[in-house]
């Protein structure tokens, strides 16, 4: 079995423990798994914008815990903002 790279963990961690705050705070996202894979694809993509730029705000090894964080907290709130819409709350 293939190990992750070190850098992969933190913002796996990162991606899935944001949404479920999210959740555990204001009841939404509900659609969990969703909110997942969306952060996990934010947090990947704020790690190559940060490799592009050469960016080290936030470093832990390679992954920019900050923009990962960031990003997945974004995601986050643009998917629980659109379930509220959606019911009309």
């Amino acid at each position: 079995m293939r190990q992750m790279p070190p850098a992969v963990v933190p913002l796996l961690l990162v991606a899935l423990g944001v949404p479920a705050a999210f959740r555990a705070a204001i009841g939404r996202p509900r659609a969990l798994g969703t909110a997942w894979l969306a952060a996990i694809a934010a947090s990947a993509v704020a790690q190559v914008v940060g490799e592009l730029t050469g960016s080290r705000v936030g470093v832990l090894g390679d992954a920019h815990l900050l923009y990962a964080a960031l990003a997945s907290a974004l995601t986050s709130g643009v998917l629980a903002l659109r379930e509220r819409a959606a019911r009309g709350r």
